[in-house]
């Protein structure tokens, strides 16, 4: 009888490490899933409405397209735009020697879904005074998307953000010698950043151009 009782209890144990261990922390979705969850995100905000609601003078800019001029005169000068593209990059890349490559294809995918949300709620803090409501909104949708997408801890999707601001603000501080426009658009300053990146790389943008 107790080498019975023993043989049930063995069983009860293993039964239960095998569904502890079957069990992920964080479930991701399959990477087609993502793709397809990027897509239509991107495509809600490709389709936005510009919003004729009433923003106070310093937040003026209801898209993208009107603040990107605005974004490039604030990062005039040559080594302003590097180190920001060198921010961007690090925030990103990072992930590759630990997380390996195809986290960072799932986080630059989590990256484009989680901003394509915020640019779709942007007009709801349009009216606020500061752009702490609207970051509070980005933040929440960035790190929601990119933990749904890479497993990552929202300690280390906020490590991964964080370290994607600092030399870019030590070159607002700095060297261009200007408030970034973070503080009020920080939607737009994020996809900025990314555009500024990409079009150093390809050529569309000037180090030394401070006009579009």
């Amino acid at each position: 009888r107790r080498s019975h009782k023993m043989g049930k209890k063995a069983k009860r144990g293993s039964a239960g490490s095998d569904s502890s261990s079957a069990a992920t922390p964080h479930e991701v979705f399959p990477f087609s899933y993502c793709i397809v969850a990027t897509a239509v995100c991107l495509g809600l905000a490709l389709s936005r409405p510009v919003s004729n609601v009433e923003r106070p003078p310093h937040r003026e800019y209801a898209d993208f397209a009107s603040f990107w001029p605005l974004y490039v005169n604030q990062h005039a000068k040559p080594v302003t735009k590097l180190l920001h593209a060198l921010g961007t990059s690090l925030a990103t890349v990072t992930v590759v020697p630990t997380h390996g490559v195809q986290t960072f294809l799932r986080l630059g995918l989590g990256i484009a879904s989680g901003i394509a949300l915020s640019l779709c709620a942007v007009d709801l803090t349009a009216t606020q005074p500061t752009g702490l409501p609207e970051a509070l909104v980005m933040v929440v949708l960035l790190v929601g998307a990119i933990r749904k997408f890479t497993g990552m801890s929202a300690g280390r999707i906020l490590l991964q953000l964080a370290s994607g601001y600092v030399f870019p603000w030590i070159a607002h501080f700095f060297v261009e010698l200007n408030k970034p426009a973070t503080f009020r658009h920080p939607t737009f300053s994020f996809i900025g950043d990314f555009t500024l990146l990409t079009s150093l790389l390809t050529g569309r943008l000037a180090l030394d151009a401070s006009t579009v």
